[in-house]
């Protein structure tokens, strides 16, 4: 089919890159367009420009604080026609069209002043401007005694603390910065899956990590009143984690929560030992404290072994240490079959042994010699962290990653893969000036379709993200992908296998037995949890020798069927 293309590079011309998404979803839905990207000219857009097959010639011209429109049709008459209705759109006179939103008043105060004038009783902020101007903000709705939800990435880290400490001092909370996911009263906010309300708080500095814990106890009939996302900065030195030590205050006192479950990368040493602290000596609840590689035996707290607290722990069951997200809800349902006297089944997230065997030894029969690399391509960043974690324990080498743990590798270009990568797409590289991957699709899939091309590829691992704030449709947006993919490594004479994790509830508007279905349909084993995805991979890439015994030990738990051990 003959297309027409056209370029147009509209200079300082800084728009939301949101805003921009949902224009560009609304054009590609015009008669006759193939194609339609509004973006900024930012260095990773215009490569993805260029491979969607866009004249280099015009996208060069671009710069960071200029926007793109790239538009494909099937007609020279139909493109023409579209570009006056698309810069109707952008002025504000596009009939129906609300006018894309300018940031010359980034910080908001004007807007604040009168809000806070006009209207009584609030008791929440959220905020989403860019970082520089954050501070500003979040002392003035301190002043007014306002808890806040910072949504915002890039603010200083000095500014962080100072807003932090003041909070403290003022008792509001301050979930954030960079904090996309939070649950308020069984009310979900940014991004946030359909849960039951019930007796957990969750305390989180990783976002899809909370998402994670929250839908998988919900598949296990447990409800969750709150989940505090602090932010990832604030269980650092630096912060000295001010706000997971007053969110558990807060929780401690709160009626009707019987766990509070942590959830966290591995905290600086001395917020690893006030947070202990905390539960054993204040602590009015359970705890579950989830690590997510920390290696418990090594951790020394008031001069005793972590393994002493461990046995502490199981001695007065009020603490649990995990280090996997996985093991971090059997944890928190083990607590809470304990608190209500009855038996939970944790069947509906849980795979035995023997069938996680039967799914790699499937996966692995038609794989050839050279196929010996994996290839992880995230939308949540806790996923692409916890399979790092879980690659490295089990001797997955040599590992690489835009954004690696200690035993892995930097890769030289993020948007070239090299041997074993774990690629985190949320990352900055690939979302400045570009709407969150979990909203957008665009990069990753461009990524199966290059990563099936290599013939040592054995195993490509996608997550999808379901709920509020997540595109309308995750699997389907690249379920194309996945097919040529497939017919790729097919034509090639060779198998391809895509392992896939769900994260979800079947209440999220997505539609969680849907997006399973579709992935099934397509040859693709779907595990219920992110750390059984990312030990199936470990077992293909390694045609099955590993050991799935001490994978278990190490990164799920001692779990039996039907019950909690």
């Amino acid at each position: 089919m003959n297309t027409h293309q056209n370029v147009l590079v509209k200079h300082n011309y800084y728009r939301d890159s949101l805003e921009l998404l949902r224009l560009s979803d609304e054009i590609k839905r015009y008669p006759g367009i193939v194609e339609a990207s509004l973006v900024m000219g930012t260095k990773t857009n215009k490569d993805i420009l260029i491979k969607l097959g866009f004249p280099t010639h015009h996208i060069a011209k671009a710069t960071s604080s200029d926007m793109v429109i790239a538009l494909r049709a099937k007609e020279a008459s139909l493109l023409l026609a579209t570009i006056p209705k698309i810069e109707a759109i952008l002025r504000g006179t596009g009939g129906d069209q609300s006018p894309v939103l300018d940031h010359s008043s980034a910080d908001g105060r004007q807007d604040l002043e009168s809000l806070l004038s006009t209207v009584k009783d609030i008791n929440i902020a959220l905020i989403s401007v860019p970082g520089e101007y954050v501070k500003g903000l979040a002392f003035k709705l301190i002043d007014e005694g306002i808890h806040q939800q910072i949504f915002s990435d890039h603010v200083p880290l000095e500014d962080e603390l100072q807003i932090k400490r003041y909070a403290v001092k003022n008792h509001v909370l301050i979930l954030g910065p960079g904090a996309g996911t939070s649950i308020i009263n069984g009310n979900g906010i940014g991004f946030s899956n359909a849960v039951s309300t019930g007796p957990v708080a969750i305390v989180a500095a990783a976002g899809t990590g909370l998402q994670e814990v929250s839908a998988l106890l919900d598949h296990c009939g447990i409800g969750v009143r709150h989940g505090l996302g602090v932010g990832g900065n604030d269980p650092k030195e630096k912060i000295g984690g001010l706000m997971m030590s007053e969110a558990l205050k807060m929780l401690d006192g709160c009626e009707g929560i019987d766990v509070i479950n942590i959830v966290s990368k591995p905290p600086a040493a001395s917020v690893q030992q006030k947070i202990i602290d905390h539960a054993i000596r204040h602590g009015k609840k359970k705890y579950v404290m989830t690590f997510i590689g920390g290696s418990v035996a090594s951790e020394n707290i008031k001069g005793k072994k972590a393994s002493s607290i461990k046995r502490l722990s199981r001695q007065s069951r009020k603490i649990i240490i995990t280090n996997t997200l996985t093991s971090s809800v059997f944890a928190t349902a083990e607590h809470i079959a304990s608190v209500n006297k009855s038996g939970l089944s944790v069947d509906p997230i849980y795979v035995q042994i023997e069938d996680l065997k039967r799914i790699v030894m499937k996966e692995t029969k038609h794989l050839k010699n050279e196929q010996k690399y994996l290839r992880a391509l995230y939308t949540g960043g806790t996923f692409a962290y916890e399979t790092q974690v879980i690659l490295n324990g089990l001797a997955i080498r040599p590992l690489y990653s835009n954004a690696p743990l200690t035993k892995a590798q930097l890769l030289q270009n993020a948007m070239r893969s090299f041997k074993n990568s774990v690629i985190d797409l949320g990352e900055e590289e690939f979302t400045k000036g570009r709407a969150h991957p979990m909203i957008d699709p665009t990069i990753r899939k461009l990524r199966i379709v290059e990563e099936a091309s290599y013939d040592d590829v054995a195993v490509i691992v996608l997550d999808f993200v379901l709920g509020y704030g997540s595109n309308p449709d995750p699997v389907g947006s690249v379920i194309d992908e996945i097919k040529k993919a497939k017919q790729m490594a097919a034509k090639a004479k060779r198998h391809l296998s895509i392992i896939a994790h769900v994260c979800g509830t079947r209440r999220d508007p997505q539609g969680y037995d849907q997006s399973l279905t579709r992935l099934k349909d397509e040859g693709v084993p779907v595990l219920p949890t992110n750390a059984f995805a990312a030990i199936a991979a470990a077992g293909i890439v390694t045609k099955g020798h590993i050991d799935f015994k001490e994978a278990y030990s190490r990164f799920i738990g001692e779990i039996q069927r039907g019950k909690l051990t």
